[in-house]
């Protein structure tokens, strides 16, 4: 039975003094799992609050993972590890007071209000007990961890990645197909020899893209050229006849957010087939779509070994775990052992041993699952809170029900350097598509991210939009 009663006059809202009670109740161990909770209508007639209200507190604690819905039978506590969950017992600042209260005059751009970074993630909900408790284990049972270790990554890192891809992606591999590495960077600067020694010296890239990838490519000597976009992602009529290695991100694009079709996957495979050609399939954010299934990956339909896949932990762990991946043809195997075999793994065999474990003890797919429930919940809130702006300023919208930010598209009367210029007087941090073009700019766009921001930041951060007329030509 819920006792609580709700402060009317408190700065915090009342969805979110209900969330927080029942969040606490749950957290002590007062609502064990399996515990039935009032129904919203039950609950809200007793509160004296509308029933959206209520709606609104269940609908974030089903987002974090702390109740769950029983189709015709209402809503019930899940089973709450008590490790997993003790520090959250700590008062919470998700819900930040009403920016009304904030002197947005004496806002700075070096210090925002709210930053709508799209590189962000929460790291709130990373599983601090579980990492350190698996940490002990591999400590104690693994001495072996302090010598030195496979070049290309150990061998049940290894095997995890292979079995994890094989069934979540739909890749075709084998374990010894698989490198390690810490983070992206290094896989592309690994890449970036082989090619070189393979005589490989031109690359076409989405534009705009990952910058970053192509700022890698360009210190190692490789000539970039600019691939045109369209609603199905790269068009294969703007790589060059003699370009023989395209980059893209297929299952949603960065930063633009276009899923490219089959069809045209096809046709970008059949392109790859004729001759000594390569396409880098860069799957980015794949765990984190909202809609619909999971898009299989480019190198799952490869079956003349094209395609190498690149994937990291960062974005769906933490920065820090700096945990990377590719799986290379079998063809270039001999060639990466030549000319890259004498690079030691840049990974830790402790972090290889913790996050082995983290993969195929299930914690893993565990964690994923609740992220994507809590970023959905943010997807879903931001999409809410934008629609009136859309509609008013003809702001046009890519990239949703995937990924972590979303791309807007600007409206020829407005200029993206007065928008981000509007923005930052008023204390809101935006990022302008302008940096992942290759070339001259296109089209005017802002990324706006939203997975490092609460609800309440999010709907606040809209307001702030709206209110300084952002978007006004």
């Amino acid at each position: 039975m819920l006792s609580f009663s709700l402060t009317s006059h408190s700065n915090i809202p009342l969805y979110e003094q209900i969330y927080q009670e029942i969040r606490k109740d749950i957290l002590s161990g007062v609502l064990p799992g399996k515990s039935r909770l009032p129904s919203t209508r039950g609950l809200a007639a007793t509160l004296n609050v509308s029933r959206n209200t209520v709606d609104t507190a269940y609908y974030q604690l089903q987002a974090e993972g702390f109740i769950e819905a029983a189709p015709k039978s209402g809503f019930y506590v899940c089973d709450i590890q008590p490790d997993d969950h003790l520090p959250l017992l700590a008062p919470t600042e998700s819900f930040p007071k009403s920016c009304v209260q904030k002197d947005a005059a004496k806002t700075t751009a070096s210090s925002p209000v709210i930053d709508f970074s799209p590189h962000a993630i929460d790291i709130s909900r990373f599983p601090d007990s579980v990492w350190r408790k698996l940490s002990r284990r591999a400590l104690e049972e693994e001495k072996e961890l302090f010598l030195l270790g496979d070049h290309y990554g150990d061998a049940p890192l290894r095997n995890a990645i292979c079995n994890y891809v094989c069934l979540s992606r739909q890749t075709l591999c084998r374990p010894e197909q698989i490198i390690t590495g810490a983070g992206v960077d290094y896989l592309l600067q690994m890449l970036s020899l082989v090619f070189r020694h393979l005589g490989l010296e031109e690359i076409t890239m989405e534009n705009p893209c990952y910058i970053q990838a192509a700022n890698i490519f360009r210190s190692n000597s490789l000539r970039l050229t600019a691939g045109l976009l369209d609603e199905g992602g790269l068009t294969l009529s703007s790589i060059p006849e003699r370009c023989p290695l395209v980059y893209v991100t297929p299952s949603h694009q960065y930063p633009m957010g276009t899923v490219m079709p089959f069809g045209r996957r096809k046709e970008l495979l059949d392109w790859a087939k004729k001759g000594n050609r390569y396409i880098i399939e860069d799957d980015h954010d794949s765990e984190f779509r909202y809609k619909g299934r999971p898009i299989p990956s480019l190198q799952g339909m490869d079956d003349s070994s094209h395609v190498i896949y690149i994937g990291t932990f960062s974005r769906s762990i933490a920065p820090a775990i700096r945990a990377g991946y590719m799986i290379l043809p079998p063809s270039l195997l001999p060639v990466y052992q030549k000319v890259c075999g004498h690079y030691s793994c840049t990974l830790s065999r402790l972090e290889q041993a913790i996050l082995t474990r983290f993969i195929r003890e299930g914690y893993f797919e565990k964690h994923i699952s609740r992220m994507r429930k809590w970023y959905k919940a943010k997807h879903d809130h931001i999409l809410r809170c934008l629609h009136p702006l859309l509609q008013q300023y003809g702001i046009r919208l890519q990239g949703e029900n995937a990924g972590l930010h979303l791309t807007l598209t600007l409206p020829p009367e407005l200029t993206e350097t007065s928008v981000l210029s509007k923005a930052s007087e008023i204390g809101v941090r935006l990022y302008g598509l302008h940096e992942y073009f290759l070339t001259s700019p296109a089209q005017s766009g802002i990324l706006l991210g939203y997975s490092n921001l609460s609800l309440d930041e999010i709907a606040e951060g809209i307001q702030y939009l709206e209110k300084g007329k952002v978007f006004v030509p």
